[in-house]
């Protein structure tokens, strides 16, 4: 799933799911079509599992993760760190509930300018 404002062409070339309050029309592009959806947050992952077909779906934006873990309907985090420090925005797990969680970390990968780090959720 996807949310977000969208710019020229897209970088995923696989259909993308968009929750939103406004209907709006299919947006097809070259690399793949943005489908919007109005009907909350399990009718736009129901549709991404259907369109997924067995592989992962992805979600991207705090705001979706967020209602992800509090409807614990996430089983990984992907997050990738850039050392540059932002003056505002949304923070990443502000609102997910007043539970810890914990978090089984599953790969680390460092590179110059960023370090990628997998977590899987505990149950």
């Amino acid at each position: 799933m996807v949310c977000g404002v969208l710019w020229g062409d897209t970088p995923f070339p696989v259909p993308c799911f968009v929750l939103t309050h406004s209907a709006r029309e299919n947006l097809v592009m070259a690399s793949g079509t943005f489908f919007f959806i109005t009907g909350g947050l399990a009718a736009a992952l129901d549709r991404a599992k259907k369109a997924a077909s067995g592989k992962n779906v992805l979600a991207h934006t705090p705001d979706v993760g967020q209602q992800l873990l509090r409807t614990d309907l996430l089983d990984e985090i992907q997050l990738h760190l850039v050392p540059i420090l932002l003056g505002a925005g949304c923070r990443l797990f502000e609102n997910t509930s007043q539970a810890s969680r914990e978090l089984q970390q599953t790969k680390v990968i460092e590179a110059p300018g960023v370090t990628h780090l997998r977590y899987r959720l505990e149950r």
